[in-house]
């Protein structure tokens, strides 16, 4: 059965490991079938969020900028999710934790993804590298 597939590469700069991680992803999803469209976030406007919960009883964040429409027309319709993100300081990027922040309208949505993946790139080896980020994102499913 073919699945939706939003693949978000969060790192700023063109052609790094995390965003050719992300294309390799894609081109193996693709060719197994799979509707897939990568949205990269380099170049978007993506403001953090307010913490005001508007969200929760809107669903839908009050900031109209890049992060609300990935939300509201990529994420929200999409049965598998897939972050591909640079390791910084043992954590995931800035810009993919801002958008975490930014999808909290998702929590009381009904959304389609039963599948959430992360791809992670680090100039240093060892488990404990990425497992914050993981953990983050894990938090946030």
């Amino acid at each position: 059965m073919s699945k939706r597939v939003l693949v978000i590469s969060t790192s700023l700069r063109g052609d790094s490991n995390s965003d050719l991680l992300a294309q390799q992803f894609a081109q193996g999803a693709r060719q197994a079938g799979h509707e897939v469209e990568v949205i990269s976030l380099a170049g978007k406007d993506i403001r953090f969020c307010k913490g005001c919960l508007a969200c929760q009883t809107t669903g839908r964040c009050v900031i109209r900028d890049d992060a609300d429409a990935i939300v509201q027309q990529k994420m929200l319709h999409a049965d598998v999710l897939v972050f591909a993100t640079p390791i910084y300081y043992y954590e995931m990027s800035g810009q993919m934790k801002t958008l975490l922040d930014r999808a909290n309208p998702l929590y009381s949505a009904d959304y389609a993804f039963r599948e959430v993946w992360l791809l992670a790139c680090a100039a240093e080896e060892g488990d404990e590298v990425w497992k914050r980020a993981a953990e983050g994102l894990g938090g946030w499913v």
